[in-house]
């Protein structure tokens, strides 16, 4: 088994990855309430996780493989170019190939929120027309999320218009799934609704033969943010929201020894939280 790839019980997680880069926005504008001084002992404890004073942000995505049923999680940023991002363009479907899993294997395109480095690679535009990526899956998203950024003053506030081209065009294809509660995807995976991020921000829980993993979307951006659990980032929704999210998450995670798996941390983002002098830290590995 390779070090992309996790198993929860009967549960298959492939950790696949869209692009990583510094992000553009410096760490103090990226989490406005910490100061730069407080980054130090993280940029020690995380050196992959920094290039200077930016973060090094990695822009994955997971495939599950649960009960016959193949499940993507998040598509990433998308063939681009990104003009927000240098004209980067994401890497997404290279890697499945790399991987050898094909578009058409996925049932199940799961969002866990709307924001565009999320929804990217929903299409691909062959001969000038936008297509489904993933031919064969039916994309879900939460309605509260769909609701929010379909607002006017949403999508001008968005670094680079997406939600036509990634979101508008799945539902126009009649491929767009919304939920509004908890529900499952299949008897070992569950969708849950933890907000604050965005309104209808969505974590993943797997649960197999006993053994558990959270894939949390962007819950958490950071490792640091598993110590500094008040830390929010310049794109968290509601702030209070946030936080509170992510301590039960944190909480909960820490007393069940559950595996938290995160997109944005390095690669492959599997990981646990433990508890060293009294405070919870990021713990990079399964501990196997």
């Amino acid at each position: 088994m390779s070090d992309f790839t996790m198993k929860v019980g009967g549960v298959e997680i492939v950790a696949l990855s869209d692009m990583n880069l510094p992000f553009p926005m410096p760490l103090t504008q990226l989490f406005p309430a910490a100061p730069a001084e407080a980054w130090e002992p993280y940029k020690q404890l995380y050196p992959d996780a920094f290039e200077q004073d930016h973060m090094l942000i990695e822009i994955g995505c997971y495939l599950v493989r649960s009960e016959g049923q193949t499940i993507l999680i998040d598509t990433g940023y998308g063939e681009g170019p990104i003009e927000a991002i240098g004209g980067r363009k994401g890497e997404l479907m290279d890697d499945l190939t790399a991987k050898g899993i094909s578009p058409e294997e996925v049932n199940t395109v799961f969002l866990s929120h709307l924001h565009s480095d999320h929804v990217g690679w929903n299409v691909v535009e062959r001969d000038g027309r936008l297509e489904a990526a993933f031919p064969n899956a039916r994309y879900v998203a939460h309605k509260a999320d769909l609701d929010h950024f379909r607002r006017p003053d949403i999508q001008a506030a968005s670094t680079f218009p997406f939600m036509d081209r990634c979101m508008e065009s799945i539902a126009g294809m009649g491929l767009l799934d919304t939920l509004t509660a908890d529900t499952d995807l299949t008897g070992e995976v569950r969708a849950l609704h933890t907000p604050g991020h965005t309104p209808g921000h969505m974590s993943i829980l797997v649960s197999s033969q006993g053994q558990e993993a959270l894939i949390q979307g962007d819950v958490l951006v950071h490792p640091a943010q598993v110590t500094e659990d008040d830390w929010n980032c310049h794109f968290d929704h509601d702030w209070p929201v946030s936080t509170d999210t992510r301590r039960k998450m944190l909480e909960d995670a820490e007393a069940k020894g559950t595996a938290v798996v995160s997109c944005h941390f390095p690669a492959p983002g599997f990981g646990t939280v433990v508890r060293r002098e009294g405070r919870r830290y990021w713990q990079v590995g399964l501990g196997k």
